[in-house]
């Protein structure tokens, strides 16, 4: 197990953050080259804001989608591509929070909304490349998308037909089910996701041996 080194510049540290409303926001992470893997270990908190937060305990599942890439400094094209998905519920009867890291994962069960969403938003030791791609002191950077109940593209596929059809045929308009669930979407872009959390990491790179 070694640490990964890290990149730390000041004024790339000032022009993220003055780049906020542009691009990924810049978040510090730690790299651990494990076996033959490189880990990224950070947290998405940020992802949730109160409504959210108070949501986890309505009953309904709520999903966390994390997506990443490593890039090459100076490079448009990942040299890596990761997703994997995380989901809690709460039993209203039982009065518990089971929780699954992945989607093979074993479920984990706890008492407290605090310790659901702890396990929910702190990525420790995630896998996210093959260190036999990534060379010695190349500067690489990664990048992480996380989507908060992400709708599947076929039910966005179906939604916007519906929508496209206007007063005419085709679906069944009737459906009281399909009615409500179409009548979420104020906007007729229909959002994908209920919330979207995009960060990058500080540059690094691994140091010879």
């Amino acid at each position: 197990m070694r640490a990964i080194a890290a990149i730390v510049l000041v004024a790339g540290v000032l022009a993220g953050r003055s780049a906020r409303a542009e691009g990924p926001e810049l978040q510090r992470m730690r790299f651990i080259e494990r076996g033959a893997n490189l880990t990224v270990t950070t947290k998405i908190n940020r992802l949730f804001d109160p409504s959210a937060y108070n949501s986890l305990k309505s009953g309904f599942v709520s999903t966390v989608v994390i997506q990443t890439w490593v890039y090459p400094k100076g490079s448009t094209s990942p040299i890596a591509w990761t997703r994997d998905r995380r989901t809690v519920v709460y039993d209203l009867w039982d009065e518990v929070y089971t929780v699954r890291l992945c989607e093979k994962c074993k479920p984990i069960r706890v008492k407290y909304q605090s310790e659901a969403f702890k396990l929910l938003t702190e990525i420790t030791d995630l896998p996210v490349a093959q260190l036999a791609d990534i060379p010695y002191e190349d500067i690489h950077y990664l990048a992480m998308r996380v989507d908060l109940n992400p709708v599947s593209p076929e039910t966005l596929t179906e939604v916007r037909r519906w929508l496209s059809q206007g007063t005419g045929g085709g679906l069944d308009r009737g459906g009281v089910f399909f009615g409500s669930f179409v009548s979420v979407f104020v906007n007729p872009k229909i959002a994908d996701a209920d919330r979207v959390l995009r960060i990058r990491s500080q540059p690094f790179y691994r140091a010879k041996p």
